[in-house]
C-alpha cells in the first residue's frame, strides 16, 4: 500500500512540477531528485529503495505528459488571425450564455470559420472566447449546439498588467484558448439539437425561478447543480465567498454525498441490483447535470465505489474502501483523462478538501467534546475542509474567511435542508415544471433567510481577511506541517496539534518580518489613460485616484488585496473627472480609508458628487478640500505638498533611512499651462524632482529642464512614446501601457512589475 500511495503521488508531484518557475523548462529535474533523495534515505530497505527511483520516473512521465496534453494553437487555430478590428466568425456553441461582473455576456464557442473583412472565407479550428454586449442577444434564444455567425474585433487576450491581476491570457490558455472575439452582432445559422445537459438545466432553471422568483429561484439552482446551471448576482456570490460559504454554490463532494445519502434512504427495501443500477445512474444523470466538473466527476467516482463496496454482498469481509487510496486512484484518472486539471483552482480545492475531511474529521471531533453532539460533527467538518484548502487559498487568491466556522454552523440546518428539498424539486421540474414551481414556492422561507444571514456575517467587520503574496515554497512547506500532523506519529505525538499550529504561523508570517521589503514603494498602476498611483511605507499606504468602478474592481482592489493592504490612511483625488475618480465610491464599501483630500474646484463638480456624499456620510474619514502650499500629513519616511489645484499636483519626497531621499512630480492631468504655473512657483516647488508621473498627455520641456527629471512614468492605453524628450536625454520613461503596471522603491530605477494572481 505504502508504494501504491507513492507512485499515486508521484504522479501528480510531476505535473505539478511543470507549474513551478521554470516547470516548463526544468521542471523534470525535480520528480527524479526528489526520487534519487527518497532511494538515499531508504537503501536499507531494497523494495522501498526501488519504488522511489520508480517514483522518480512516473513523475517525469507525468512532467512530460502534461507538456504533450497541454494546448497550443495548430495551423488553422482562429488565434492565428488575430488581430482583426472587424472579422467575422462562425462556429459551434459550446456553453450557455453568462453575466460578465461588467455586465457583458460571454460564451465559448468552437471556431469551424474566419472571414476577414473583405476577404474570403477560410477554415479554422480552436475555441474562441466571445464577449458581446447584453443587447446583442436581445431575442435570440443561444444554446450550445447552434451554430452562429459572428461580427466582432478579433483580438489576442492581454496578459497580467498588474500585480494581484487577473491573468486573462493563462486563463484562456488553460481553457484551450489563444484569442477573444468581441462581438457586436450574432447570427444563429443552425439551431443544432434541441435537448442535451444544457436543455435540463434551463428546464430546471425556469421552473425554480417561476416558483421563487429570480434571487431566490438562482440561489437553489446554483445550491444543487452549480454555477452553470444559474445566472446568480455577484453580490450573492460575494456574500457566500466571503464568510468561506463558496463551496455550497459549485457543485461538489459535499453535493455528490448528499445526492447519495438520499438514494439510500429510499431504495433501503430495493433488490440489491435495482440500488446499485439507480445509485449509478443518479450519479450518471447528476454529472451530466452539473457539466462535468472536475470536483463533481472526482466525488461521483468516490461515491460509485464507495456504494458498490457497502451493498455488494461478494465483497463483503473481503474488501476495505481505503478512502485515501481510492481519493488518490481516482485523482491519477481524471489527470490521465485530461492532466490540464491539475492546474485548475476547483480540481486542487476539491482535492485537498476531501484529503482533509477523510483525515481531519474524526481527530478534531473527538477534541470537541465540550460543545453538544449534534455541532461536533458539522464543525470538525467545516474546520478540516477549511485548515486543509488554506495554504491554497493563501497562495492562489491571498484571503481566508474569518467567520467560517461560524457560518458553516449558523447555516448548515438551511443548507442541508434546501439541497435535499432541491434535489426533489430538481426531479419533479423535469418531469413537470409546472409541479416543481409549486413545489418550490415554500422553499422562499428557507432562502430568504438564508441569503440575508450570510449577508449579514458579511458585513461584520473583517469579514475577510486579505494576506500579503504567499510564495509557492510556504505553501509546499504549509502543506509539509499537515501531512506530517496527519501520517507521522512522531511528530503528532511529539509536536501535536498546537505545535504544529505554531509551526505553520512562522511559516507564514515569518518571511514578511524578515523580508519586510522597501521602506517605501511607488506603484503605477497599468489602468488606461486614468492615472492610479499607490504609495506604501512600513507605516501607511496613500492611494492618489481610484479610477472608475471597473478599474477598482479589476485592477485597484486587487492589487492592495495582493499586498495585504488592510486600511487606506490616506486617499487623494486630484481631479474630479468619474473616468480618473468615479470609483472611490465602490472602494469605500470594500477597503476602511482615515482621510480623504482632493482639491477645491472638485466640490462643484456634479459626477464627483456622490463620491463626496459617500465619504462625507462615512463618520471614519476625515475629509479636507486642499490648497496650494498645503502639506498633507504623512509620517516621517514620506513628504506630500500640493503645488497646484484644479487638478491637483503634488511633490512626493521619499526620505528611507536606509537610501537617499528622492522627489517624484506627480503631474497627473495637468496641462501645459498648468505645467507653466508650477514651474513658475519656485517658492514651492521642488529644485529638482528625480521623477516625474503623468497622464502622457503633452509635457513643457521647460518644466522637464527646470526640474531635472531624470526618468518618467506616463498612464497611457497605447505604447506609443508620449514624450521623445526622455530618449534624446538618454533617460528612463516607461509606460503603462507598454510595460504594465511600474514600480520604483529608493536606490533603484523605475521597472515593470507585472505579477499575476
Amino acid at each position: 500500500m505504502e508504494s501504491t500511495y507513492l507512485l499515486g503521488l508521484a504522479w501528480i508531484a510531476g505535473m505539478l512540477c511543470r507549474s513551478l518557475p521554470a516547470g516548463v523548462t526544468w521542471g523534470w529535474i525535480w520528480p527524479l531528485l526528489l526520487g534519487i533523495l527518497g532511494a538515499a534515505l531508504s537503501r536499507r530497505r531494497p523494495a522501498l529503495l526501488r519504488t522511489w527511483l520508480i517514483a522518480g520516473l512516473v513523475g517525469l512521465v507525468a512532467w512530460a505528459y502534461l507538456g504533450l496534453r497541454t494546448p497550443v494553437p495548430g495551423p488553422q487555430n482562429i488565434s492565428i488571425h488575430a488581430p482583426q478590428p472587424r472579422a467575422t466568425v462562425v462556429g459551434e456553441v459550446l456553453t450557455d450564455p453568462q453575466e460578465t461582473r461588467s455586465g457583458r455576456v460571454r460564451l465559448w464557442l468552437r471556431t469551424t470559420q474566419f472571414v476577414p473583412e473583405n476577404g474570403s472565407p477560410q477554415a479554422a479550428d480552436g475555441k474562441l472566447y466571445i464577449t458581446m454586449d447584453a443587447d446583442v442577444l436581445e431575442g435570440k434564444d443561444v444554446h450550445p449546439s447552434q451554430t452562429l455567425q459572428l461580427n466582432g474585433s478579433l483580438y489576442v487576450p492581454s496578459p497580467c498588467e498588474n500585480p494581484g491581476g487577473f491573468d486573462f491570457r493563462r486563463y484562456l490558455q488553460q481553457e484551450g484558448a489563444f484569442a477573444g472575439l468581441s462581438a457586436y452582432n450574432i447570427e444563429v445559422v443552425d439551431e443544432g439539437q434541441s435537448w442535451g445537459g444544457w436543455a435540463l438545466r434551463r428546464r430546471i432553471r425556469g421552473a425554480l425561478v417561476r416558483g421563487l422568483g429570480e434571487e431566490e429561484g438562482e440561489l437553489l439552482s446554483s445550491m444543487v447543480l452549480g454555477a452553470r446551471a444559474a445566472e446568480l448576482g455577484f453580490d450573492i456570490k460575494d456574500s457566500f465567498r466571503e464568510v468561506g460559504l463558496a463551496h455550497v454554490l459549485a457543485a461538489s463532494g459535499f453535493h455528490v454525498t448528499l445526492l447519495i445519502g438520499v438514494v439510500l434512504s429510499l431504495t433501503q427495501n430495493t433488490p440489491l441490483r435495482s440500488k446499485q443500477l439507480i445509485i449509478l445512474v443518479t450519479l450518471g444523470f447528476y454529472v451530466l447535470l452539473t457539466g462535468f466538473s472536475p470536483p463533481v466527476l472526482r466525488a461521483a467516482l468516490m461515491g460509485l465505489a464507495a456504494s458498490v463496496v457497502l451493498t455488494e454482498p461478494m465483497l463483503e469481509g473481503r474488501i476495505r474502501l481505503e478512502p485515501l487510496g481510492a481519493l488518490l486512484i481516482v485523482a491519477d484518472l481524471l489527470l490521465l483523462l485530461n492532466p490540464t486539471w491539475v492546474n485548475g483552482l476547483s480540481f486542487q480545492l476539491s482535492f485537498v478538501a476531501t484529503l482533509g475531511l477523510m483525515v481531519g474529521v474524526k481527530p478534531i471531533t473527538e477534541r470537541l467534546t465540550w460543545i453538544p453532539e449534534g455541532l461536533a460533527v458539522p464543525a470538525a467538518v467545516s474546520l478540516s475542509a477549511q485548515v486543509w484548502t488554506l495554504p491554497l487559498q493563501l497562495f492562489v487568491l491571498g484571503r481566508m474567511a474569518n467567520y467560517f466556522l461560524v457560518a458553516n454552523l449558523l447555516t448548515l440546518l438551511f443548507i442541508l435542508i434546501l439541497c435535499v428539498a432541491g434535489f426533489f424539486v430538481c426531479g419533479v421540474s423535469l418531469v413537470s415544471p409546472y409541479l416543481g414551481s409549486l413545489m418550490a414556492a415554500p422553499l422562499r422561507f428557507l432562502l430568504e433567510p438564508l441569503i440575508n444571514l450570510v449577508a449579514w456575517i458579511a458585513s461584520w467587520p473583517y469579514a475577510t481577511y486579505y494576506a500579503a503574496p504567499t510564495s509557492w515554497a510556504q505553501c509546499i512547506l504549509l502543506y509539509a506541517a499537515l501531512a506530517a500532523l496527519a501520517f507521522w506519529p512522531g511528530w503528532r505525538n511529539r509536536i501535536r496539534w498546537q505545535g504544529t499550529a505554531l509551526v505553520m504561523a512562522a511559516i507564514f508570517w515569518l518571511p514578511g518580518f524578515v523580508g519586510r521589503g522597501p521602506a517605501v514603494q511607488i506603484t503605477v498602476l497599468a489602468t488606461g489613460r486614468a492615472p492610479v498611483m499607490v504609495v506604501q511605507s512600513h507605516q501607511e499606504t496613500v492611494v492618489i485616484n481610484s479610477g472608475s468602478e471597473e478599474v477598482v474592481d479589476f485592477d485597484l482592489l486587487p492589487f492592495l488585496r495582493q499586498q495585504g493592504v488592510r486600511r487606506i490612511d490616506h486617499a487623494i483625488a486630484t481631479t474630479a473627472e468619474g473616468i480618473i475618480n468615479g470609483g472611490w465610491t465602490r472602494l469605500l464599501a470594500e477597503i476602511p480609508v482615515r482621510n480623504f483630500w482632493d482639491g477645491e474646484e472638485a466640490r462643484v463638480s456634479g459626477p464627483y458628487t456622490q463620491v463626496l456624499a459617500a465619504v462625507q456620510a462615512n463618520p471614519g474619514i476625515q475629509y479636507q478640500s486642499l490648497s496650494v502650499g498645503d502639506q498633507i500629513p504623512t509620517r516621517s519616511l514620506l513628504d506630500l505638498q500640493v503645488l497646484h489645484t484644479g487638478p491637483l499636483v503634488l511633490s512626493l519626497t521619499a526620505k528611507p533611512q536606509s537610501a537617499e531621499s528622492a522627489t517624484w512630480l506627480l503631474l497627473g492631468t495637468a496641462d501645459r499651462n498648468v505645467q507653466t504655473s508650477v514651474l513658475q512657483n519656485t517658492a514651492l516647488r521642488p529644485t529638482q524632482a528625480e521623477w516625474i508621473w503623468w497622464d502622457a498627455s503633452a509635457l513643457s520641456r521647460e518644466l522637464l529642464e527646470g526640474l531635472q527629471i531624470q526618468g518618467g512614468v506616463a498612464s497611457q492605453t497605447g505604447a506609443t512614446p508620449p514624450e521623445p524628450w526622455f530618449q534624446e536625454k538618454g533617460r528612463p520613461l516607461l509606460s503603462t501601457g507598454q510595460d504594465g503596471a511600474v514600480c520604483w522603491f529608493p536606490g533603484v530605477d523605475i521597472y515593470p512589475c507585472r505579477a499575476c494572481s
